[in-house]
């Protein structure tokens, strides 16, 4: 039995380099249509994205959306970026 913790990640390419368990961050230029939210204490980003986007499943638009170090311990006061289901959607189809 290995001792790794990364033994079960998720191998990530992007180009000729890999990435164990980490995405990028991709840029999303900002859109009129985007949402603004003020982080509160006890925050979470499946409570938002279920009161923003209808899905609490979508709670990694957020984080692409947004630069986290760490998107379970975000700062209150810090505000929040959130794209429109419009822009959600035609991302998904192009």
């Amino acid at each position: 039995m290995s001792e790794s913790r990364y033994e079960d990640c998720h191998r990530l390419k992007d180009g000729a380099q890999e990435y164990l368990g980490v995405r990028l961050h991709v840029e999303h230029p900002p859109r009129p249509d985007d949402r603004f939210h003020t982080v509160v204490s006890g925050d979470r980003l499946d409570v938002l994205a279920h009161r923003y986007l209808g899905d609490a499943s979508l709670w990694w638009i957020i984080c692409e959306s947004n630069i986290f170090p760490f998107p379970l311990e975000m700062e209150p006061g810090s505000v929040l970026r959130i794209p429109s289901l419009a822009c959600i959607e035609a991302a998904s189809l192009g």
